[in-house]
């Protein structure tokens, strides 16, 4: 989405060069160019879904026959073919950088209750036309709020080159201690940015206001500084309070950590060094992208500075 934004921005910025427009409607003019490509956009992915599953239906069973020798999927009638089980299955359509979205098309995002109102249409869009898609072909359509593994970064890279121009605050950089901190990836869906401070129930505020759209995955989380062995009741407040804000699928995150050297664990977010033996070398286990990681080395640039740009949703 972001790089549908900056092209929507620089359409109507070219055309409104050299000139005094008033800047709501500039913002507003930006924005429907926006919707429009976008909706485009959700065509060509819907397209690009049935030729993909038509495909898929065209195969023998035999190329994938662990689904069915581990009634893996159900359904299946011979005189039908595949398509009688993979029917049921669901065809969804992702996005990333909500928060990157907004700010090149505004200047703030959705953690305001103005990008929260634009935030809300783009997502009523998603809803709408898969919906549409869901009752006119009879498949299972839906709105995915992706966690973008290996896109956050290489899209992000994509959209520099394409995009210098827009070197924005909230884009390719946010501020931290009054600094630049230049960042090299996207934000998760509709993800509050990682660095952005707040509280978990802020977060659950911010998010659940969207988790309504997704009808085929989405996830909210929030990051705690350590594992809460002795605070049980705040745990359950939060998983309660997540809950009742109609979140779906919610994660706590804390350190699970253990030295390289001798193996202790180690709980706490703020240490650099193991507590027995001294040894400065961390194998850090980390949520990433929904999973579970034993060294977050293991995945891309963009994704390890996302996760050394998060912020702890609850101080020590």
């Amino acid at each position: 989405m972001p790089t549908l934004a900056a092209m929507s921005r620089k359409k109507i910025e070219k055309k409104y060069a050299n000139t005094n427009v008033d800047t709501d409607k500039l913002h507003k003019e930006i924005f429907n160019e926006f919707m429009k490509l976008l909706d485009k956009k959700i065509f060509e992915a819907k397209d690009m879904l049935l030729e993909r599953f038509n495909h898929i239906c065209s195969q023998s069973p035999e190329s994938a026959k662990f689904m069915y020798e581990n009634h893996t999927m159900s359904g299946y009638h011979e005189d039908e073919g595949i398509i009688s089980a993979l029917k049921h299955g669901t065809i969804v359509i992702g996005q990333i950088g909500m928060s990157e979205t907004l700010y090149i098309l505004f200047g703030y995002d959705h953690t305001t209750e103005k990008g929260m109102e634009y935030a809300k249409k783009i997502e009523q869009l998603f809803l709408d036309r898969t919906s549409e898609f869901k009752k006119e072909y009879k498949l299972n359509f839906g709105v995915y709020y992706t966690p973008a593994e290996n896109l956050c970064y290489t899209s992000f890279n994509k959209f520099r080159k394409a995009f210098p121009e827009y070197d924005l605050n909230g884009v390719t950089y946010f501020m931290k201690n009054g600094k630049k901190k230049y960042k090299k990836y996207f934000t998760n869906s509709i993800h509050v940015p990682v660095y952005h401070e707040c509280d978990p129930f802020q977060k659950i505020d911010i998010e659940s206001q969207l988790t309504g759209y997704s009808n085929a995955g989405c996830i909210t989380y929030v990051e705690l500084p350590s594992i809460s062995f002795n605070n049980i009741d705040g745990v359950e407040k939060i998983v309660d309070y997540a809950m009742e804000h109609d979140i779906p699928y919610f994660a706590l995150n804390f350190p699970l950590n253990r030295c390289a050297k001798c193996g202790e664990p180690i709980y706490d977010s703020e240490l650099t060094k193991c507590p027995r033996c001294g040894h400065n070398e961390i194998i850090r286990l980390g949520r990433v992208t929904g999973y579970l990681s034993t060294t977050v080395e293991n995945f891309n640039k963009g994704k390890q500075d996302e996760f050394n740009d998060r912020v702890k949703h609850i101080k020590h």
